[in-house]
């Protein structure tokens, strides 16, 4: 695609615009070639030098070709048309008012940003509005003079244009989906934090940020070209792109991962170093798990969500051994720093996932009748994609679990993929069957519940632990078939031993040395689900100071908080009386 635009006025929400694609027919040949086209005005199609009629009824392009096309035919198509977009609010193309009271050029100018997922880009350009096809892409864009234009690929020419302005070409010429193009107008700097010196040299790294804020850009993101050379290595794939830009724009809601150009809100760069570090790398680990492979369709968005949210996790532990280089513990430091990022993902689904079948999607599902919403789901991409991963990780192992990674990585790379393209590849590195682990954890909706009991035979020396699902079961719920560790600690030493549980309820019975001074339920969280455990507070306590992972040390720490809300409502009813009591002494009123 070579996409020109003409912005006459940039007081105004509107551009006048030609599209010209090269396209094939797949397969076999085609009579007409259908685009999606929601928000612009199609005034003339040509096929090379003849114009055709069309038929637009304000969704869908319909372009009757003169002949059928063959397969091994490229034709180009030129789309002229007009586009106003000023009702358009964070979807598509976004005109941004000036704000009057500001002195900063960059706040009392318009700005206009993109925003393409999930199937916006169709208000601004004709397209294929959908992330299973991919191509290269041009963007010739011309505006007033005293503008940047930020768009992906490389900055082909920046040249005087007639009337006082100046035009822009761009050219990503390694193909990507169609979501992923992207535009961004304002008056703005742009600074460096690549450079020779940086921990990714020869990478071009530019940050567009409000005029006046270039150090704090630059302090705010530093850590970026770390991140960069991090995930080189941990995908075993250099940066895929020309450039890694970032732009930072006034009235932009979270992070976009567009090829080669990220887009943020002004807040990602007027922060220390680090603060916003879950946020940068998120985005940039998406140039790789979502650009350079993306799902093939909504439904499979977790490949680039989860991915995305689990590589923060990887980069804090990551930045924890950097820092922590030299010391004896700098291995046990990045593990506690790796979990608890996990940690914020597990809580996220045990608050908010109380889905079941057949009432809810799963995570993995086309159930949708607007393909936004499958970002915001209970079974949420983000975090239930994060700890999966995880899980897998755990399971297979750190070294199996990379080498699949970076195979999947070598087969997929400038392709879209699905979940069952994902779990093959670990199949084939692992030589496990991993179907019911995708099935359970990504084609089903919730998460289990578990309630753990203990029971100690001091005459017999053995320790009984019984592991109940507490949530729906049922033909539609069947129990999760789930492996739960145990670690058993004794004086003198610990012993570790498994639940398989696949039923309702399952117990295990081990014999000990003596008798267990805690028994802590699957430490290194290897199954992602809401845990109640039965045991005295004495263990409890041992869980929390005693030598534990961060997951165990946090488990103990909101069972102390569950019992400090429970006595204190204790304490309150004591004092105040129960609800009934106290609205009879207040003449029945509440």
């Amino acid at each position: 695609m070579r996409l020109s635009l003409y912005f006459p006025d940039m007081g105004q929400a509107e551009l006048n615009g030609v599209a010209e694609l090269t396209v094939r027919a797949i397969g076999m040949p085609r009579s007409v070639l259908e685009l999606d086209c929601v928000g612009p005005t199609v005034s003339e199609v040509k096929i090379g030098d003849a114009s055709i009629p069309f038929g637009h009824d304000g969704r869908v392009l319909t372009i009757p070709l003169l002949a059928p096309a063959a397969p091994d035919q490229d034709l180009t198509v030129t789309i002229t048309y007009t586009a106003e977009f000023s009702k358009n609010r964070g979807e598509g193309l976004t005109w941004v008012k000036p704000k009057d009271e500001d002195d900063s050029p960059t706040q009392t100018s318009p700005q206009i940003y993109s925003q393409g997922e999930a199937q916006s880009n169709s208000t601004w350009f004709p397209c294929h509005d959908f992330p299973n096809e991919r191509l290269t892409t041009e963007l010739i864009v011309t505006v007033e003079d005293g503008y940047e234009v930020l768009s992906n690929g490389v900055l082909v020419s920046r040249e005087a244009a007639s009337e006082g302005r100046t035009r822009f070409h761009w050219k990503q010429d390694k193909d990507h989906v169609n979501y992923l193009v992207s535009l961004y107008i304002g008056k703005c700097s742009i600074v460096e934090i690549g450079g020779p010196d940086s921990a990714r040299p020869g990478l071009p790294m530019p940050v567009y940020c409000p005029i006046g804020t270039e150090d704090q850009a630059k302090e705010s993101m530093a850590n970026v070209p770390a991140m960069v050379a991090f995930f080189e290595k941990y995908f075993d794939e250099p940066f895929p792109w020309d450039k890694y830009a970032q732009a930072c724009i006034r009235g932009f809601n979270g992070g976009m991962e567009n090829t080669s150009s990220t887009f943020l809100g002004t807040r990602a760069g007027t922060r220390k170093r680090g603060e916003m570090d879950d946020l940068l790398s998120h985005e940039l680990a998406h140039q790789w798990t979502g650009d350079l492979i993306t799902c093939n369709s909504w439904e499979h968005i977790w490949l680039n969500e989860g991915w995305a949210s689990f590589a923060e996790a990887l980069w804090d532990e990551e930045l924890a051994l950097q820092e922590n280089a030299g010391k004896p513990n700098a291995k046990e430091l990045a593990r506690e720093a790796y979990e608890k990022s996990i940690i914020g993902q597990v809580r996220s689904q045990r608050r908010g996932n109380r889905s079941a079948a057949p009432t809810s999607p799963a995570m993995v599902s086309n159930r949708y009748s607007n393909p936004d919403a499958v970002f915001t789901r209970a079974d949420n991409a983000y975090a239930k994609g994060a700890v999966i991963l995880h899980m897998l990780r755990e399971r297979l192992g750190h070294e199996v679990f990379d080498r699949g990674v970076r195979l999947y990585f070598d087969r997929f790379k400038f392709k879209t993929a699905e979940t069952a393209d994902f779990r093959r590849i670990m199949e084939e590195v692992s030589g496990e069957s991993l179907e019911k682990f995708f099935h359970q954890w990504c084609y089903r909706p919730g998460i289990p519940r578990l309630s753990i009991d203990q029971t100690y035979d001091a005459a017999a020396r053995t320790l009984t632990v019984k592991v109940s699902q507490i949530q729906k079961i049922d033909g539609h719920n069947p129990a999760y078939d789930l492996v739960v560790p145990i670690r058993v600690i004794f004086d003198g030493g610990e012993a570790w031993t498994t639940v398989h549980c696949d039923r309702s309820e399952q117990s295990v019975t081990i014999p000990l040395a003596s008798a267990p001074t805690d028994v802590q339920v699957d430490p290194n969280l290897t199954v992602l689900a809401s845990v109640t455990v039965h045991k005295p507070t004495a263990m409890w306590m041992r869980q929390l100071l005693g030598p534990s992972t961060a997951f165990a040390r946090v488990q103990a720490m909101e069972h102390a908080q569950e019992v400090a809300m429970s006595n204190l409502a204790a304490a309150a009813v004591g004092v105040l009386g129960t609800d009934a009591e106290m609205n009879t002494a207040n003449g029945g009123n509440p």
